[in-house]
């Protein structure tokens, strides 16, 4: 299909790999238009130099669709030699925020007219916060912009640094395909699929923990975990903080993860509970688990108490885990210092 070319208000034309509707073209070439947005983002993720450069053209691509919003890859093509490529996010005019029962963010609630404003708000502040304090485990952040069109109508747009890989959820596709065709026996599969859950589960513990651990996410999704080539070895980066909201006590992280990654003895013994440790190391991370069987001992007697099942598949699971390591022999590796998991992409993907 040929590209398609649009210009915006005296910004660089902008050729499209694949074609769009005209009124997401307009849209997305009003943004790229607006002041600052361009220059600032290739500023903060590639320095002074790549902002004063001429741009001949910008390419998009489009990546995703959902979450209230539209996810675009852009390549910045100076007039000299070079690209820069960075990720726009374009908000759509419905609501953002969707918050579980009795959360709040920022201190706006449910019903509150101004929660989107929050959690943009709060969004922009957890970027910028990891870029501070743990680098890499979030695309660093190019800026985030709001206006209104012509018609009035609120535009919001953020950028980010573009990070190449794979999902934890496309990882494990490809586990299952090479299970099926052979390639992997059931412990080996098993084993770098556990490998793999630890490592996201740890970087979403390492979230909470940077943000204070009194902000965390209602949807650490499998899909929202990137495992990016590093000289170390493939690391998990979360690309999507959209859903941060106010609280996250150790409990409520443990039960989110647990949904999330499966109410499955093996994912509690072998990646929740070693990806709390690897996140945190072994003292707090020890003093966290005990907490949360703490806690779910006592909600377990009030469910009771009240006919409902108690949860004695996870205490159970963190006193064994706890139970295997009494003196601590089995100290948490560094994620660099462990072999990786992954299968090379040539190898998986061919």
């Amino acid at each position: 299909m040929p590209l398609m070319d649009m210009t915006s208000g005296g910004s660089a034309p902008i050729t499209w790999e694949k074609a769009r509707p005209v009124a997401e073209q307009v849209a997305l070439a009003a943004a790229l238009a607006h002041p600052g947005v361009v220059e600032t983002t290739l500023a903060r993720l590639y320095g002074g130099t790549a902002a004063r450069q001429s741009i001949a053209c910008l390419r998009v691509r489009h990546l995703a669709t959902g979450g209230a919003k539209r996810v675009y890859l852009v390549q910045a093509l100076p007039e000299t030699r070079g690209s820069y490529r960075f990720v726009l996010k374009q908000f759509l005019p419905i609501r953002l925020a969707h918050l579980p029962p009795g959360a709040t963010i920022g201190g706006a609630q449910a019903r509150d007219k101004n929660l989107d404003a929050r959690l943009l708000e709060r969004v922009v502040w957890a970027a910028q916060r990891v870029d501070e304090v743990a680098p890499g485990l979030c695309p660093r952040f190019g800026g985030f912009w709001e206006w209104h069109d012509a018609h009035g109508q609120a535009c919001r747009a953020m950028t980010e640094a573009y990070l190449e890989g794979h999902s934890l959820e496309r990882w494990k596709g490809i586990l299952d395909d090479r299970f099926v065709q052979g390639a992997l026996d059931f412990s080996q599969y098993t084993a770098q699929r556990l490998a793999l859950e630890r490592q996201a589960i740890a970087a979403y513990v390492r979230l909470w923990d940077v943000l204070g651990r009194c902000t965390f996410t209602s949807d650490p999704s499998p899909w929202n975990v990137l495992f990016t080539p590093t000289a170390s070895g493939d690391q998990p980066a979360l690309i999507d903080l959209h859903s941060v909201h106010d609280g996250g006590t150790p409990l409520y992280v443990f039960q989110t993860l647990e949904e999330f990654f499966g109410n499955r003895e093996e994912v509690r013994q072998q990646a929740l509970c070693p990806g709390i440790l690897d996140a945190l190391g072994r003292v707090d991370g020890v003093r966290l688990l005990k907490g949360v069987r703490l806690a779910l001992e006592a909600q377990s007697e009030a469910r009771e108490q009240a006919g409902m099942s108690p949860f004695t598949a996870s205490i159970r699971a963190i006193t064994d885990f706890l139970a295997s390591d009494p003196d601590g022999r089995c100290e948490v590796a560094p994620l660099h210092d462990r072999p990786s998991p992954h299968p090379s992409p040539s190898s998986a993907l061919g």
